[in-house]
């Protein structure tokens, strides 16, 4: 089989599993979510540039659909969506596919060591980290958590990012000021 004719049907069926997977998510999640999510989450898994296909799985979920999971997420959790939007758009530009050098995880940049303890911890319940819900539930379950704990915004999101103990034990690191710095004036700048 000529090498462009391959790579495309690798493409395809590439699209096809990825197509599969969000079906599978969809329809697998709360009933009366199912088809919403189904709705909303297919996009196009793949671009076609010239002969060449190829899968792009951070589109599996598009910016409209993440944006509207941690808006929902920040209601529940009664964190101000902006403050939302801006710490996981600072962590992952809404991208649910990423995954730092550090191992965090999804929109919200979560570690599975955080998720696997938090989850039941905050929510009652394990949690996928690879689903953008379950992400979006984890991270802004963490962030409230942490905006009690440390009084506020700016220590809330020092703690975030910085971690709870090392941040009593501590103090607000430089790169940490930064952070929060960020955070705050893109938040400030945000619409939900």
């Amino acid at each position: 089989m000529p090498f462009k004719k391959k790579q495309a049907v690798n493409a395809a069926i590439l699209g096809a599993a990825a197509t599969a997977l969000t079906v599978k998510a969809a329809i697998s999640g709360p009933p009366d979510e199912g088809k919403a999510r189904l709705e909303a989450a297919i996009e196009p898994a793949s671009s076609i540039v010239g002969d060449e296909a190829r899968v792009r799985p951070e589109h599996l979920y598009s910016r409209a659909l993440v944006r509207k999971i941690l808006v929902e997420a920040a209601a529940r959790h009664q964190v101000d969506p902006k403050l939302v939007l801006a710490l996981s758009y600072w962590e992952s530009g809404w991208d649910q596919s990423r995954v730092s050098e550090t191992g965090a995880v999804g929109v919200m940049q979560v570690q599975p060591e955080t998720a696997k303890e938090a989850g039941p911890a905050l929510l009652g319940r394990e949690v996928d980290l690879d689903d953008p819900y379950d992400n979006a539930d984890v991270g802004v379950a963490i962030l409230r958590q942490d905006l009690d704990a440390f009084n506020g915004p700016v220590n809330g999101l020092a703690a975030y990012y910085q971690g709870p103990t090392s941040l009593k034990a501590d103090g607000m690191f430089p790169d940490t000021q930064q952070y929060v710095e960020g955070i705050l004036d893109l938040a400030s700048r945000m619409t939900p």
